[in-house]
């Protein structure tokens, strides 16, 4: 899996190999061993620490909390 940011408009891709994919289409989810979810963590932290510089104004201030479903959208 790579998490790659837009840094044009900000927007992201989460891209799967097909491995992945069958994983999520058998299953529906992934269980991840203590290393792959270190590894993870490490690029989501560097992935948030570069996210505000290319997210539009007005994303900034969306709020989210710990409870929520994070619904995916197309891209326009």
């Amino acid at each position: 899996m790579k998490i790659l940011q837009n840094r044009k408009d900000g927007s992201g891709r989460i891209i799967f190999t097909d491995q992945e994919i069958e994983i999520l289409n058998d299953k529906g989810y992934f269980e991840i061993d203590a290393l792959t979810l270190k590894k993870i963590g490490n690029h989501l932290v560097k992935l948030v620490g570069e996210i505000h510089e290319y997210l539009p104004e007005e994303t900034l201030k969306v709020n989210s909390f710990d409870n929520e479903h994070i619904e995916l959208e197309k891209k326009k």
